[in-house]
């Protein structure tokens, strides 16, 4: 079961990987897909300053290159990474953490269905950490349910997964299977233009698994898990400008950046700077740690991270809302 958290979010991370390829000459034909925004996009043009949102702050991620999806996503901590971390501090489980499988019966529209699905994915992972088997099924019936909706149904293997969360089976042919799945995937979606709704799969992964982390980290501190949280600042400067760059003018797109940009304000403080051909030597949990050549150092106060965990949870507030 250890190992599940990986494969479940290798599964997802796969379909938005392809869901995003080759999308950056598709820019108009955002919400042209098969699967519409049903109503959200308008004909009158959006007064993006009502939603915080002034022309040099979007004109900053506009001139950003997003061409690489892939690279973004392979930017994302490692599942097997923050499962370690969270397991090794023995914070308790907290079911009302998650958030409900049940509502996906509610998401009537991509945007909400995509978003969902992300969070899903997310939520599996915490699931698997604390070995709840019984609860991981029911996130796969909701994922089941939404990748059939959004057509993508196909690309997941769900008896495979239903059987390793109840049987404990080795993962490593499933890791296979996904990867070699990624090129029909590819090709498929490449042909609907839907990386509208990728990115927002992208967001939900992303900030459900902020949300978790960070959440786990107010219940206990811990160094390990302060940096990953702090260091999420450079994926969210790219998770950024791909939310601008599919903002068009939909409200449900121009709501989610708005939200987004809270979030930055409060990471606009950390420090992230890599030291180059140095060794570094440090006490970690109460462990010599000695890093040789170069790393990282981030630096973030205490009222730095309080006020990061605050607007992590004021973020995620408003998507399980919009949901």
């Amino acid at each position: 079961m250890k190992r599940l958290f990986a494969t479940l979010t290798t599964a997802c991370i796969v379909a938005i990987i392809a869901s995003c390829g080759g999308s950056s000459n598709n820019n108009n034909n955002v919400g042209e897909t098969e699967i519409e925004y049903n109503g959200t996009e308008t004909e009158k043009p959006i007064d993006l300053a009502a939603y915080g949102l002034d022309q040099d702050f979007l004109d900053h991620y506009r001139n950003q290159d997003i061409a690489d999806f892939g690279d973004l996503i392979q930017s994302f901590p490692s599942p097997v990474e923050v499962s370690s971390i969270i397991q090794d501090m023995k914070v308790p489980y907290s079911e009302s953490l998650l958030f409900d499988a049940n509502k996906s019966d509610n998401f009537e529209s991509a945007f909400k269905k995509s978003l969902g699905l992300g969070v899903f994915c997310a939520d599996l992972g915490y699931l698997n950490v604390y070995n709840k088997t019984g609860d991981v099924l029911n996130y796969l019936v909701a994922i089941r349910k939404l990748t059939e909706s959004l057509r993508l149904a196909q690309f997941f293997d769900f008896p495979t997964l239903k059987r390793i969360a109840t049987n404990n089976n080795n993962l490593d042919s499933l890791l296979i299977l996904s990867t070699m799945s990624y090129y029909n995937m590819d090709s498929y979606l490449r042909e609907s233009n839907r990386a509208d709704v990728s990115a927002m799969m992208v967001t939900g992964v992303w900030t459900e698994s902020l949300y978790l982390a960070s959440q786990v980290y107010k219940k206990k501190e811990n160094k390990r898990m302060r940096d990953h949280i702090a260091s999420q600042k450079n994926i969210l400067d790219d998770l950024m400008a791909v939310l601008v760059h599919y903002m068009s003018n939909n409200v449900d797109n121009v709501k989610l950046v708005s939200a987004f940009k809270e979030l930055a304000k409060a990471y606009e403080p950390v420090s992230i700077e890599t030291k180059e051909g140095e060794d570094k030597v440090e006490m970690v949990d109460g462990q010599t740690v000695t890093t040789q050549g170069s790393y990282t150092v981030i630096s973030v106060s205490d009222e730095q991270m309080t006020q990061i965990v605050k607007a992590v949870e004021t973020l995620r507030k408003k998507i399980t809302e919009a949901l």
